[in-house]
């Protein structure tokens, strides 16, 4: 007979496993496939597209962003204009590095919530709510993403399915 969590060979009569100390004896809990454990490992590869998704839109806003604030379009100054958000020198001059850095740190939020789901690494669960919550206002993509992974994961029962699940992997 052999121990149920090291596989280490057990004598004959013995009460525990000497190399883990597990009751000899006990089965172990059987796998229970279930709601969180159905949808965790696409709902990770959502979350890791969506990052790429929000590189590609800083990438492309990037260059139109850079254009509006230094009227590259035409030969219209669109920077002597008064009209937001035309006119980014003067007190708009600092929108453009931050609308690019909050689109990267979006991404690099969605990546870690992606590789925490498909790790199913114990804090995944908590940072991939936090996500959703900040995603439900970004149209079409992010909210009908962020309403599957708080259908998946938020209720408490999920939470018992994440711990369980968590703990197992």
């Amino acid at each position: 007979m052999y121990c149920s969590a090291c596989g280490q060979a057990l004598v004959a009569g013995a009460a525990v496993c000497p190399r883990c100390g597990r009751p000899a004896g006990v089965a172990p809990v059987p796998f229970v496939y279930n709601r969180v454990h159905r949808h965790v490992q696409t709902l990770g590869w959502f979350w890791i597209a969506y990052a790429l998704w929000s590189v590609l839109g800083a990438l492309l806003a990037l260059p139109f962003l850079e254009g509006m604030s230094h009227g590259w379009f035409g030969n219209m100054h669109m920077h002597s204009m008064q009209i937001w958000p035309f006119g980014m020198y003067g007190t708009w001059h600092w929108l453009m590095p931050v609308v690019i850095v909050t689109l990267f740190l979006r991404a690099i939020l969605s990546a870690a919530v992606g590789i925490g789901l498909l790790q199913r690494a114990p804090w995944a669960r908590v940072l991939a709510i936090i996500a959703a919550v900040l995603t439900l206002i970004k149209p079409i993509t992010g909210t009908i993403l962020a309403i599957y992974t708080l259908w998946v994961i938020a209720p408490s029962l999920s939470g018992r399915e994440w711990d369980g699940m968590s703990r197992g992997f």
